[in-house]
């Protein structure tokens, strides 16, 4: 994947796609498997905002039960198991646990009865998983002495047991999106980051295509094409304000922000939902809104928090105050308080939309709804349509609904959607395990078996090219991070192949060593030297870089 400026310049697209995180990438995909030709811009970095600010789960949609909505039960399980072909190495399943109460909403009975409903709506989901690991394993209820041996800090006080079920969650949720980015990209799309969309080119009521400013370059750069999709999330309202009154149609009715953190492990492999004191939205209320611990990476996640935000779209960040919510979320539900500031290595936060007819900050009204707008129906304005996805388990439904409509304003044959049943590039594999077992035979007298598997679990069939890497250079097999098992091939791959442009690219997106909290001033130092060589910075240069990366590990 290469950021070839001159591509975008020299041809007419079909389709110009404004926004990449998970929404654009799967929309780049779906659109140039379907025949269209693709340019997809973003103004960052690939997944860098609302696509990196989650708890990472591709949720089997269990929490719209309590909303009395089965549709979208079903059609988030649906989506939840396709990833399981896309990318398997990039997902595993992590069994959630609820405890159970004596009172009726929160008991066993309720619960065993609620989770029989769930099942039936998920009926053949597993149909579509070509490899037995990665089919959907069968949740069940478990005892009081269950949850006190997986939970042992859990308070026990009125617990009756509880009720596990499985959700796939996301190793590295940036990495997926940049797969799926990879992947259109190999397919002929054209695509670039950093690259800052400005206005659009117009001729009358008719949209013919955007200009971009080149934040790498410094310069501008013109974009024709048929049809502008904007999916750029929380930033579509403003980016579509620029045309005036001509674009009025009412995208969102506010936003809100959750905040999450990661914090030295606290559970024993298995997830829990915990009840808070928080107001929540839903036919059957079962207490308050449910705050995460899940394990991820040797850590635990913890999120999220729901309030309304206003501020600039460009400065959301975890806050202290967002900090000390989720600790006193999380140390009434335990034995102690188990949970300090001193524990939390690093956090972050997202903007969801809501589109609620009244907004009330102090509920969570997260409906997990998106929309499509075609404004040529909506404001008379030809060529635009506004994508803005709400959960990253739907992005690739979303895609196919949206290319659906689009499809309708071409008058050439195009194919119908590939995405329900494809392999990304990197994910064409039919057997997880035994890909890794071959893996570590092939490579054994070159590399650790942990570094392969670390090489799999992030880059998957793609493992080659960076074994290729430690083959040119023995420097490359070398640990940036021997804590977080990355390589110095790492860093080098994602400069040459993956688009990394700045340090943050590659602490926070490529590599996820970032995630877990700071790595040290040697860490970034000598990853900003690697890249600073390779992208010509010179010593003020990269130590920006690194002064910056800094600065992400401090709550604002």
């Amino acid at each position: 994947m290469k950021r070839n400026i001159s591509d975008l310049k020299s041809e007419k697209f079909d389709l110009v796609i404004i926004g990449g995180g998970i929404s654009g990438a799967f929309l780049a995909l779906d659109a140039i498997l379907r025949g269209l030709s693709v340019a997809l811009v973003e103004k960052s970095d690939f997944g860098a905002a609302t696509s990196s600010a989650s708890s990472k789960l591709l949720h089997g949609g269990i929490r719209y039960l309590q909303q009395g909505k089965f549709s979208k039960v079903r059609e988030s399980a649906f989506e939840r198991v396709y990833y399981q072909t896309l990318a398997p190495h990039l997902t595993n399943y992590i069994p959630f646990v609820i405890p159970t109460y004596k009172d009726m909403l929160r008991s066993k009975a309720f619960l065993k009865a609620g989770m029989l409903i769930y099942d039936l709506l998920c009926t053949g989901q597993n149909f579509h998983i070509r490899d037995p690991s990665k089919k959907v394993p069968k949740g069940h209820t478990i005892s009081a002495d269950e949850i006190n041996e997986i939970f042992p800090a859990l308070n026990p006080e009125g617990i009756t047991g509880g009720a596990l079920f499985y959700e796939s969650h996301m190793h590295n949720s940036e990495r997926m999106t940049l797969a799926v980015l990879d992947t259109a990209a190999s397919h002929g799309a054209a695509i670039a980051n950093y690259m800052r969309m400005e206005s659009f080119c117009m001729d009358g009521k008719q949209i013919t295509g955007i200009r971009a400013r080149d934040l790498i370059a410094d310069s501008e750069v013109e974009i024709r094409a048929s049809v502008v999709v904007n999916a750029a999330g929380p930033w579509i309202p403003d980016l579509n304000s620029v045309i005036g009154h001509k674009c009025n149609t009412r995208i969102v009715t506010g936003f809100s922000k959750g905040a999450h953190i990661v914090t030295r492990s606290l559970t024993k492999g298995h997830a829990i939902a915990l009840a808070t004191r928080k107001k929540n939205q839903a036919l059957i209320n079962r207490g308050g809104r449910h705050v995460f611990i899940i394990p991820w990476r040797n850590h635990s996640l913890i999120g999220t928090t729901y309030g309304a935000y206003d501020g600039e779209l460009d400065d959301v960040c975890a806050t202290m105050n967002d900090v000390a919510e989720l600790i006193e979320d999380v140390n009434p539900a335990l034995d102690s308080d188990i949970l300090k500031q001193s524990d939390v290595l690093y956090t972050f936060a997202g903007i969801y939309p809501l589109i609620e007819d009244k907004l009330n900050p102090q509920v969570y009204q997260g409906t997990g709804s998106y929309q499509i707008v075609d404004h040529q129906l909506e404001d008379g304005l030809s060529g635009l349509v506004s994508v803005f996805g709400a959960k990253y388990t739907t992005a690739r439904i979303l895609a196919e609904k949206s290319l659906d409509l689009i499809a309708r304003k071409f008058s050439k044959s195009l194919r119908a959607c590939q995405t329900r049943n494809l392999s990304l590039d990197s994910g064409d594999i039919h057997d997880l395990e035994a890909f890794r077992r071959s893996k570590k035979i092939q490579y054994a007298p070159l590399i650790s078996n942990d570094a392969i598997d670390h090489l799999i679990t992030n880059y998957g069939t793609t493992v080659d090219r960076l074994v290729n890497l430690v083959r040119d250079s023995s420097e490359n097999n070398d640990y940036l991070s021997s804590r977080h098992h990355v390589l110095i091939a790492e860093v080098i791959y994602a400069v040459k192949n993956e688009m990394a442009c700045c340090l943050d690219d590659v602490i926070f997106r490529r590599t996820g060593i970032g995630t877990l909290g700071n790595p040290g001033l040697d860490v970034l130092t000598r990853c900003a030297e690697l890249m600073g060589d390779m992208l010509g910075w010179d010593e003020d240069m990269w130590s920006n870089e690194v002064h910056r990366a800094l600065n992400k590990f401090q709550p604002c």
